[in-house]
């Protein structure tokens, strides 16, 4: 187990996060200058989304998966699942029994407040324009407040936010997909079931069959279902990486001390899928009792070392790079569109009003300190029974203090479900989260690795 200390200055210094972070912040400043000098408008940052959703997150939900798979990831992966689970079942049970239930326990000095500020607001009114104060049509707004309070506090923007810093700092490993798992019940509910709460209509059958499909039928959920599928492919037999013995002569291309090249038979004794373009890989023990792989070089006709080892089909990296290739290269252009729209819904914001509503500063609370804290108390034990490691762990700890999901934000300004709040908090948390990301990212890696 590494120090605490170690491990906190390990990530507050790690060149991929800043890297990462660094990298967010300006290309979202790109985004905001080039909104607010027209450079783009609302049809272009609506049609960079659309690529972006239907196009590139599907390929990166695809890519996530493109690795070897090992048994310990099957445990991961079935873990990490169990408990996002848990995380939205559990947590979208309580949000709608509170918003139920809360305007029934709301004290009469709120009622009298807001009626005196109702009638404050309607004496500055002409008379024909006046509303008389009623005390239901107050408890269904904040009944409403509470609603996407609780929405966008529970569907994080992971995809968006949690993915670059995954990917700068485990580019591979389980972590990646680890977060593609996490997200796929986000799908279900931030796109599907959000949309039905928020548009107001009720929630029967004839809905929660309309709220699935919404989900199911969402690219990058489809995406994920079959990449999950393919990369569990891997464990059928001759599928995966298989270490067989063997004893048969080859002749190798070595390099000796001086750099000149000479050809020399060893005895292999070892026999493995798969390696470069689905080729068999040949090893053999050295004195120094390491085993050293080698593969068959197509130009040069004779066998050279390989510094990989054996992998599964599903390992494109390795099997097909011509494929790998693209769909890297497409991963790559998620990260910067993404801040770069996210720069231009800044650049829509009042930034004085964002800054001046202690409303914004009290869901920067809820969000960004409570809900990460709510995750690290439920990975704490799965992580000290060695059901994840520490790393995954804190991967899904600062899931929390991302900001809220864009569905969320979207389908509030769609349906006027007090839009005019969900932008102003969502663009405080996006300007904020650039300070709880990292941290929560600290907080539970060396937390978690005590346990």
């Amino acid at each position: 187990m590494e120090s605490s200390s170690t491990l906190f200055k390990g990530i507050i210094t790690h060149n991929g996060l800043w890297g990462a972070i660094i990298s967010t912040i300006v290309i979202t400043l790109l985004g905001f200058i080039l909104y607010r000098t027209k450079v783009l408008n609302d049809n272009a940052t609506i049609s960079i989304q659309k690529i972006i959703i239907n196009v590139l997150l599907p390929f990166l939900a695809f890519y996530s998966f493109l690795q070897n798979a090992q048994k310990e990831n099957i445990k991961t992966f079935g873990v990490v699942f169990g408990l996002s689970a848990i995380y939205y079942v559990v947590l979208t049970t309580i949000a709608l029994i509170w918003v139920k239930y809360a305007p029934k326990f709301v004290p009469k000095r709120v009622l009298i407040n807001a009626e005196n500020e109702h009638n404050k607001i309607q004496e500055k009114l002409p008379l024909e324009e006046r509303k008389l104060w009623n005390t239901q049509s107050f408890l269904e707004h904040l009944q409403k407040k509470h609603l996407v309070n609780w929405l966008m506090c529970i569907y994080g923007s992971n995809i968006l936010f949690a993915t670059p810093i995954v990917m700068a700092l485990y580019p591979t490993g389980p972590q990646l997909g680890s977060l593609s798992i996490w997200n796929i019940l986000y799908y279900i509910g931030g796109f599907g079931f959000s949309f039905s709460l928020l548009s107001g209509v009720k929630f029967t059958k004839r809905e929660f069959g309309l709220t699935m499909k919404k989900a199911i039928t969402n690219p990058s959920f489809i995406v994920v279902i079959i990449a999950i599928l393919l990369w569990a492919s891997q464990f059928i037999s001759g599928a995966g990486a298989k270490i067989t013995n063997i004893k048969q002569n080859f002749d190798v291309k070595l390099i000796d001390a001086d750099g000149n090249s000479f050809i020399k038979t060893i005895t292999m004794t070892k026999s493995a899928t798969f390696g470069p373009n689905f080729s068999r890989l040949y090893g053999y023990i050295d004195s120094d009792n390491v085993l050293k792989w080698f593969s068959y070089d197509n130009i040069k006709k004779v066998y050279v070392p390989y510094i990989g080892k054996p992998t599964g089909w599903f390992d494109w990296s390795t099997t097909m790079p011509y494929l790998y290739k693209p769909i890297s290269l497409l991963t790559i252009l998620v990260s910067p569109l993404i801040w770069i729209v996210i720069g231009t819904s800044l650049g829509k914001a009042n930034i004085k009003q964002i800054f001046s509503n202690w409303q914004n500063w009290l869901f920067l609370v809820y969000k960004m300190i409570l809900i990460p804290l709510f995750i690290l108390c439920l990975v704490l034990p799965f992580v000290f029974i060695k059901a994840i490691d520490y790393k995954t762990g804190a991967i899904l700890v600062m899931t929390g203090a991302v900001p809220p999901g864009t569905s969320i934000v979207i389908y509030s300004q769609h349906f006027k479900v007090h839009e005019k709040y969900t932008a102003q908090v969502s663009s405080l948390s996006t300007m904020l989260s650039f300070i709880f990301i990292p941290m929560w990212l600290a907080i539970g890696t060396v937390i978690l690795n005590l346990v």
